[in-house]
């Protein structure tokens, strides 16, 4: 059983970076704190090919409004889910999968379908090849 759960991040300037997230949640949370510049927020998304797992930076009220809006997360995820985000995503995020496994949400790796969709959507809005 691997100790990590492999993922991407998306940054604003449309830049993807695989990134790999630890299980235990101690490590989880201060790894994503760095990732993100902040306390981590946890949004799940059922979709094709498996759920995801949306992690973004958080301000006492919700989304982080000093933060520029995240265009490619955001359009991500309502390509891959067919639904768009309660709010647009902002700053840095972090992408896994998830599932639903003995009636709670359990983070997993983002599949090969879903890193193919972001990185063939990073390059339809001009950024890199991703990678």
């Amino acid at each position: 059983m691997s100790t990590t759960r492999a993922g991407v991040r998306i940054d604003t300037d449309l830049t993807t970076s695989n990134t790999h997230v630890p299980r235990p949640w101690a490590l989880r949370k201060a790894v994503l704190h760095d990732e993100l510049g902040g306390d981590p927020h946890f949004s799940r998304f059922a979709a094709a090919g498996g759920a995801l797992c949306v992690i973004s930076r958080t301000s006492a009220d919700g989304a982080d409004p000093t933060l520029p809006v995240n265009e490619l997360a955001t359009a991500f995820v309502r390509r891959a889910t067919g639904q768009a985000p309660p709010r647009s995503l902002r700053g840095p995020v972090v992408i896994l999968g998830a599932g639903h496994i003995g009636g709670l949400w359990r983070t997993g790796d983002l599949t090969d379908f879903h890193r193919a969709l972001l990185y063939s959507l990073a390059r339809e809005q001009g950024g890199p090849s991703g990678g």
